[in-house]
């Protein structure tokens, strides 16, 4: 056995020996000791206290000022000095503890950045302590969204269109359209741009900007695409049997109503919004072919226009409607037959209303001091049939029938201080036996009307024309007749103005000539 008198450099071999030497028992106890600690050192470890998890999550977005906080704790029963702190205040006295949680409400917190700290003991080998930190951000307020284009209402000419705008740098920007929905994530300046296709129509844009914190900022608007523009669908029907035509026309365009106008012959017919069909009706108009004209234009102004001919054939009666060009039936050929016997048409009557019968109503008008358009109206019509010439000068007048004079009378006209005008007018009243009404003149100031019989002004027949006061009728004075007599009618014999009554029709041209 080594003791202290042993030289040391004997003690140093000693103690190497004795350090290869095998002593079952020694090994025995020193083995067990190390297996002993080893197996306390694991389970100290394994049994060491930890948070397990949390909510909100590390680092999370929180869109609630009030947030309730929830720590899991694996070994919370056997901590000591346990406080919890919230952006370094203090809390543990509103902190619940059940099982493994620590539950507290983070009330009326403001936006940003906040910090849960939990201090606590232990009396665990390997973890001595407890120093946890959970940071979280609350955000209650939604992202800032500009919407740079499309602007409302815009309507675009082409299929693809673009979207674009700024939010919140770091949000998710959502665009539905009706051809489906993208999503884009934000970053640097919070720039955000589509690329959309579009078809023909009126379309609802829905734009959506959320955050981190789930806060989201929605604005829609509408766009248009029209590409084509309106689609015009006319009448197929181009002849009428009415002188006042309905016409059923279409006129649809995507982006909504169309300014629909409709002229005829020149003349507006129709102006006003459509959209869909819109039946309108035209006239009256004369018998004969028009000129219709059709023009929809949308709201960004594109037009669709269409042209077409229409023959109106509504009567076979001459004189009760106005007849033009391209109208047919026996009421053009009555016209045409009444044109040649007034010697202004050189052609067969045909039942065509042609350049030639254009022509030549035009001539008969000229004639006859109307005016002139190449159609057959009423007072063409009565023309034709007959037509008064009174020459003041020769203080007669001619009645002509058909273009062939027919009778001729003396007359009497008006006195130079109440001259007869000259002029185209026409028969516009006719009467028999007539009552004399005084006119509204200085002349017959106090005067009486007077009834029909022996004394009458007006004698047995009133012929009124559409010169004002002016008429054509008999008179008891015969010696007047033959010269400048009258207050400005015309007077004839009374049994002159008898025969020349039956001949006229009202609507006849009375021509007045010096």
């Amino acid at each position: 056995m080594e003791s202290l008198a042993t030289p040391r450099s004997e003690r140093r071999v000693y103690a190497a020996r004795k350090k290869r030497e095998w002593h079952p028992t020694r090994w025995l106890i020193a083995g067990g000791l190390v297996v002993v600690l080893a197996a306390a050192g694991a389970w100290q470890v394994l049994t060491a206290p930890s948070v397990a998890g949390t909510t909100p999550l590390a680092n999370a977005y929180v869109k609630s000022a009030d947030v309730p906080v929830v720590l899991t704790v694996k070994g919370l029963e056997d901590l000591s000095d346990v406080s919890v702190l919230l952006d370094g205040t203090d809390v543990t006295r509103t902190v619940r503890f059940n099982g493994d949680q620590l539950t507290f409400v983070a009330s009326g917190l403001p936006d940003g950045h906040h910090v849960v700290t939990l201090h606590a003991g232990t009396s665990n080998l390997y973890r001595r302590s407890i120093d946890n930190s959970l940071a979280f951000v609350v955000d209650t307020t939604p992202p800032a969204l500009t919407w740079d284009s499309p602007r409302t209402g815009e309507i675009f000419e082409t299929e693809q269109i673009g979207v674009d705008g700024q939010t919140d740098p770091g949000s998710t920007v959502n665009l539905e359209t009706p051809a489906g929905a993208r999503t884009v994530k934000t970053s640097g300046d919070g720039r955000f741009q589509f690329a959309v296709a579009l078809p023909d129509g009126r379309h609802k844009l829905k734009l959506t900007a959320s955050d981190n914190a789930g806060n989201s900022r929605t604005v829609t608007r509408r766009v248009a695409v029209n590409r084509f523009g309106p689609v015009l669908t006319i009448p197929t029907v181009t002849t009428f049997a009415s002188g006042s035509p309905t016409l059923a026309v279409t006129a649809k365009d995507p982006v909504g109503e169309t300014r629909l106008v409709i002229m005829v012959d020149g003349e507006r017919a129709f102006d006003g919004q459509v959209s869909g069909t819109k039946r309108v009706k035209i006239g009256p108009l004369a018998e004969g072919e028009h000129v219709v004209k059709y023009t929809a234009t949308d709201a960004s102004d594109k037009s669709a226009v269409r042209i077409q001919n229409v023959l109106v054939n509504s009567t076979e009666r001459l004189g009760a409607k106005v007849l033009q060009g391209g109208a047919v039936g026996n009421d053009v050929m009555a016209l045409q037959k009444l044109l040649i016997a007034n010697k202004v048409y050189r052609y067969k009557a045909t039942g065509t209303y042609t350049e030639g019968t254009t022509a030549a109503v035009s001539r008969f008008q000229k004639r006859t001091g109307l005016p002139v358009d190449g159609k057959a109206g009423p007072d063409v019509i009565a023309a034709l049939y007959g037509r008064i010439l009174v020459k003041q000068s020769q203080h007669k007048l001619y009645f002509y029938e058909k273009g062939h004079l027919k009778l001729t009378f003396m007359v009497a006209t008006g006195m130079a201080a109440y001259p007869t005008p000259n002029g185209v007018f026409k028969v516009v009243v006719m009467a028999k036996d007539p009552t004399w009404i005084p006119p509204d003149s200085a002349w017959a100031k106090g005067l009486e009307p007077i009834p029909p019989g022996g004394g009458n002004p007006l004698g047995t027949r009133w012929i009124g024309t559409s010169a004002p006061g002016i008429g054509i009728h008999g008179t008891p004075a015969d010696w007047s007749i033959g010269s400048y007599a009258s207050h400005g009618c015309i007077r004839m014999h009374i049994w002159d103005v008898e025969k020349l009554y039956d001949y006229v029709k009202v609507g006849m041209p009375v021509i007045i000539e010096a």
